[in-house]
C-alpha cells in the first residue's frame, strides 16, 4: 500500500486528539479559526479518510460529535504519516 504524509494541520489535530483522556469534541478540534475549518468539513474528511472514527454524533453537525483515534490515526499521529487505498481509475466509455 502507498503511504501519505499528513499535513501540519492533521497531525496536530491527531496529537490532540491522542493526547486528550477522553473522545474530544469536533468544536475543540478546531485548532486553527481559518477559512478551510468554519464549517467542520475538515473532521468529516479525518473520518472518511480512516484517521479519526466518531464515538457519538454524526456528520451533519461535526462540531458537536466526539472523536476517537482508529489504528491508522494512531499510527499517523505519532509517525506523521499512513497508508492509504488506492481508487481505482474510472475509464471514460470508449466510442
Amino acid at each position: 500500500m502507498p503511504v501519505r504524509s499528513t499535513t501540519h494541520f492533521t497531525w496536530q489535530v491527531l496529537r490532540a486528539v491522542k493526547r486528550s483522556k477522553k473522545a474530544p469534541v469536533g468544536r475543540t478540534l478546531r485548532l486553527a479559526p481559518t477559512a478551510k475549518t468554519k464549517d467542520g468539513s475538515f473532521l468529516t474528511a479525518l473520518v472518511e479518510e480512516g484517521l479519526l472514527a466518531r464515538a457519538t454524533g454524526n456528520a451533519t453537525d461535526p462540531f458537536e460529535a466526539t472523536y476517537a483515534l482508529t489504528e491508522k490515526g494512531q499510527h499517523a499521529a505519532e509517525y506523521g504519516e499512513y497508508e492509504f487505498q488506492l481508487k481505482p481509475r474510472v475509464s471514460a466509455p470508449q466510442r
